[in-house]
């Protein structure tokens, strides 16, 4: 009769988990990525994989509340009608096709290195596309350009995403030298991002019939009445807590303290802003907490990390590392993907880098490699626009592979 050992079934409920993870759902459930992590986790502990002690120990905190307090910041900005405030301003300086692509650009990768670009995604996406498509042109690379920047512009700084946010206080990196260091790539990123799309789109973007361009505003935007106390008090908010991170204060008390204050308003009522904290993202990371920490409590990641030596597969150099990140990344999303890579840079400033980098770059390369990119296929989809797999894989894969060459090559050279 055939046993399994204790390590058996453990490596076998974390393969489930992160197949489950990979596909998106589980045939004959409508579990979605988060559900089937925690699933994962909680059987990891019936099984005494992991103690719940432990398990409850794996939970990284402070990353976290990090995670929480920012989206609170976000959420903010969001029902002060910041975002919206920013497209308006896009579109009303846009009177050429490579202006408007170049904004998009500019915009959604500045703001997403602040703030969660699935907010940015979310507010610009329809706004685009009513606008775009009002003047009798095709939005399908703004659209595209859009997701894409948003990544490539959350490289930048350790709160760009939520994957960087757990490297940065798990690696206990630098606010100041990891945004220097990262600045290069994200802005490298950026004309790469404009000169690809401007040449797989030539024909809508670079053609004689495409010079003028009358975008019209469209009408929630036009009739959007900001608020502007709110916009400057968020804002105002946001630099001293990054003045606080490049002070190297505690990064996750700091954006605490600021969510904190953002609540004590007598203008939002603060159920407003819970409703707009991804708390599905939160879930994901715990259940991914606990998934990890089994295998670390088992010993299993240190044994699979030795025999990929003994067969010749050495992680810890640059190429291969980022390569793959790269294919785990668009495998099982960039999160659990980063979870799951956290013990091979160890020590070294240059792997932690080069994870989050190619983590982040590598969600440009298909169309389900980003939760950035699916929120502009379904808003747009919401507004009759149809962004096909093929159409985003035309910019995503030279994209990809340019900004993974030149942002592996960089950091090589200065960390």
């Amino acid at each position: 009769m055939l046993t399994l050992s204790l390590d058996h079934l453990t490596g076998l409920l974390f393969v489930a988990t992160y197949v489950g993870i990979a596909l998106g759902r589980i045939p004959g459930l409508r579990l979605d990525r988060t559900g089937i992590a925690l699933v994962g986790a909680i059987a990891l502990v019936a099984v005494g994989a992991i103690s719940l002690p432990h398990a409850t120990a794996a939970v990284d905190f402070s990353t976290l509340f990090l995670l929480f307090g920012l989206m609170i910041l976000s959420a903010q900005l969001r029902l002060a009608g910041f975002y919206r405030l920013v497209a308006g301003a896009v579109l009303r300086q846009a009177r050429r096709p490579l202006r408007l692509l170049s904004g998009v650009v500019v915009a959604s990768a500045a703001l997403s290195s602040l703030f969660a670009n699935d907010i940015v995604c979310l507010a610009f996406t329809p706004v685009l596309c009513e606008a775009v498509r009002a003047a009798g042109r095709n939005p399908v690379p703004y659209l595209i350009a859009l997701a894409t920047a948003s990544n490539i512009g959350s490289v930048a700084t350790l709160i760009g995403n939520p994957q960087n946010m757990f490297i940065g206080q798990v690696a206990q990196l630098d606010f100041a030298h990891y945004t220097l260091a990262m600045l290069p790539v994200a802005a490298l990123g950026v004309v790469a991002n404009v000169a690809v799309v401007a040449l797989v789109w030539r024909r809508e973007l670079l053609a004689p019939k495409a010079e003028v361009l009358d975008l019209p505003v469209p009408v929630e935007v036009a009739t959007l009445t900001p608020d502007r106390y709110l916009i400057a008090k968020t804002l105002g908010v946001t630099a001293l807590l990054l003045a606080a991170f490049l002070l190297g204060l505690p990064r996750d008390v700091s954006a605490l303290t600021a969510a904190a204050f953002m609540l004590c308003s007598r203008r939002t009522p603060s159920r407003q802003l819970y409703a707009l904290v991804d708390w599905n993202l939160i879930l994901l990371f715990m259940g991914l907490f606990v998934v990890i920490g089994a295998l670390q409590e088992r010993s299993l990641m240190r044994q699979a990390l030795a025999a990929l030596a003994a067969h010749g597969v050495v992680l810890t150099a640059p190429g291969v590392f980022v390569a793959v990140c790269t294919i785990l990344a668009n495998l099982v999303s960039n999160v659990p993907a980063v979870l799951l890579l956290r013990d091979v840079p160890g020590t070294s400033l240059q792997l932690w880098y080069l994870l989050a980098m190619a983590s982040t770059l590598a969600g440009n390369l298909t169309l389900v490699g980003s939760i950035a990119n699916l929120i502009v296929v379904e808003k747009a989809a919401d507004s009759g626009v149809t962004v096909s797999f093929a159409a985003y894989a035309r910019v995503g894969v030279p994209l990809t592979a340019v900004t993974l060459l030149l942002g592996t090559l960089w950091l090589v050279a200065v960390t």
